[in-house]
């Protein structure tokens, strides 16, 4: 099975040539792709095999349009602020999405409760509380998350301001309960650099902008989602 991921960069260009030696020295050798919101624009690595640099902070949508012009079974979406702390991540991460096909697999994600929001619900994994067995979640978050190829190609283009993960959670998911995979192995051996103000959730938006996307990608009832949103949703 071959891999593809694809990183985010935006202020972290340290980070990232990194994050990119981690990856380049794991069991399973990946393709890697950039996309670079950094205004300064000054990332660079002959290891990467395709870099596009935006004019303009475009967040974190355009790297599923990425994902789904790979060449690989399948493809691992990567925070720049991720390091595997084994050599064996990306090898025991493609295990288990193999499994998971044609759902998702990652480090962390939430497990909707009915009637609550998305900061009300059960976190599970980094920074959550580790899952000590493999759990199933609703949403996985963005930051480590691997799904085939294929499935990806299939997503439409994403608003840039969307919460990308729980958008892309939703529609792979299929309106399904609990798809997607928060796999145990995971949990001790990758490890986050330590963040700065350039985080999204430093953004001051950030709660009600989450707690606004999961009314809209997974209301309960439709009519609740509207008085959230103001417009109809994909009601689950």
């Amino acid at each position: 099975m071959s891999l593809t991921v694809v990183l985010t960069n935006y202020l972290r260009t340290p980070h990232l040539h990194r994050v990119v030696d981690g990856l380049l020295n794991q069991t399973v050798r990946p393709t890697i792709f950039v996309w670079d919101n950094s205004p300064k624009q000054d990332f660079d690595d002959p290891r990467v095999s395709w870099i596009i640099r935006s004019s303009r902070n475009a967040q974190c949508a355009p790297r599923w349009w990425m994902a789904g012009h790979a060449k690989t079974d399948f493809v691992l979406i990567h925070d720049d602020d991720l390091m595997a702390t084994d050599s064996r991540v990306l090898a025991w991460t493609l295990e288990s999405a193999s499994k998971a096909a044609p759902f998702g697999v990652g480090a962390t994600g939430v497990i909707l409760k009915d009637g609550k929001g998305y900061w009300e619900s059960r976190h599970v994994g980094l920074r959550s509380g580790h899952a000590t067995a493999d759990t199933h979640v609703d949403i996985l978050k963005g930051c480590y998350f691997c799904a085939p190829t294929e499935e990806l190609a299939s997503l439409e283009c994403l608003a840039l301001e969307e919460e990308d993960d729980i958008a892309v959670s939703a529609r792979l998911g299929k309106k399904m309960v609990r798809p997607h995979l928060v796999a145990a192995q995971l949990q001790e051996h990758v490890k986050f650099i330590p963040q700065g103000k350039e985080a999204r959730k430093f953004r001051k938006e950030h709660r009600a902008a989450r707690d606004a996307a999961r009314w809209r990608w997974f209301a309960t009832k439709e009519s609740d989602a509207r008085a959230w949103t103001g417009h109809p949703v994909h009601a689950r």
